[in-house]
């Protein structure tokens, strides 16, 4: 494209913000090309230049948070997979700039796609998933998958723990069971 990037950026977030407006009154599955453009003011030919389909926009929009965390993670020096608190306040802060987003993400109907995705992202700063016997893997999958289940009910709950609550949890299933689970010989 050989639009100035300020308006090629806008015109992508314009798409979406209508994919996750619709997203929060229907499952993404439904979510059709024609309501994403009627909604953000383009047509379905501006909407091609960008996205091939809803769900190429949806892994934009998923990477996009993803590489918010790498980056967040990379601009504080926490980008190991750390046993103190610092990798897990910043993968919760980016979580709670992007709240809806990502309680859209990883609701009932769409979390696995996301989820698979958040745990490579992870496991991926551990240099762990490449090297890790069949058990490590399952207890990687019962780990993840299980915090990230708490924190998208956490975020779609009216009475949820506070932030501090509930990274306090996760540091400690993580200290107390997930690490010396992985730094066991196999």
């Amino acid at each position: 494209m050989r639009k100035q990037p300020e308006v090629t950026d806008a015109t992508r977030e314009a798409f979406i913000d209508a994919f996750f407006q619709l997203a929060k009154g229907k499952s993404i599955n439904r979510i059709t090309i024609r309501e994403i453009t009627s909604l953000a003011g383009y047509s379905r030919t501006t909407f091609y230049r960008y996205f091939e389909d809803v769900y190429a926009l949806m892994e934009y929009a998923e990477d996009g948070i993803l590489q918010g965390v790498n980056n967040a993670l990379k601009a504080c020096g926490a980008e190991q997979f750390p046993s103190d608190s610092k990798f897990f306040e910043v993968v919760t802060n980016c979580f709670q700039q992007n709240k809806e987003r990502v309680a859209i993400l990883v609701s009932e109907q769409n979390r696995s796609h996301f989820l698979r995705k958040i745990k490579e992202n992870i496991t991926n700063h551990m240099n762990q998933e490449h090297d890790a016997t069949p058990k490590k893997r399952i207890i990687m999958d019962i780990y993840f998958y299980g915090i990230f289940h708490a924190i998208s009910s956490n975020l779609q709950s009216k009475d949820a723990l506070s932030d501090e609550d509930l990274l306090d949890v996760i540091k400690t299933m993580f200290n107390n069971w997930y690490l010396p689970e992985m730094t066991q010989e196999a």
